[in-house]
């Protein structure tokens, strides 16, 4: 399992996607004070050091989605500070929503789903049809 990660704010598919890494995205190894943040801005600023820190892609006008793919549901790990509950959860490749701290504790997956289902994220890379391919149409394009 590559360990790759994403982070947001907000659930749905008007989440803001803050930025992703290739590596150090299990849930170990991001660190505990991103795991129990109560506080939006806070989340935000240390996300974007610790996927800074990681050589990671932080969301920006020139810097992009970074995956193949056109969502989180097949990233490894996805970090998504709900401002509704003032806190945060994640999805291990798509699956329901989770609280990371109780799985550091050692809870059991059972324990720690947070029972609101799977996430629904933002589609970051949009793509077209097979006839608008064979149309002459680029196949994907970053959004």
């Amino acid at each position: 399992m590559m360990e790759r990660a994403d982070f947001y704010v907000g659930m749905g598919e008007s989440a803001d996607w803050i930025g992703s890494i290739s590596k150090g995205g299990s849930i170990w190894e991001i660190p505990t004070d991103i795991i129990i943040q109560v506080n939006r801005v806070m989340f935000e600023e240390m996300c974007i050091e610790y996927i800074k820190s990681k050589q990671g892609v932080v969301a920006n006008h020139i810097c992009q989605w970074p995956w193949d793919w056109e969502d989180s549901r097949l990233t490894s790990f996805s970090y998504i500070f709900s401002p509704e509950h003032e806190k945060v959860y994640v999805s291990i490749e798509g699956n329901d929503l989770m609280d990371p701290l109780k799985i550091v504790q050692g809870y059991s997956i059972i324990e720690a789903n947070v029972m609101l289902g799977p996430p629904i994220f933002p589609v970051m890379i949009e793509t077209i049809s097979i006839e608008e391919a064979e149309n002459g149409s680029e196949i994907t394009s970053i959004i």
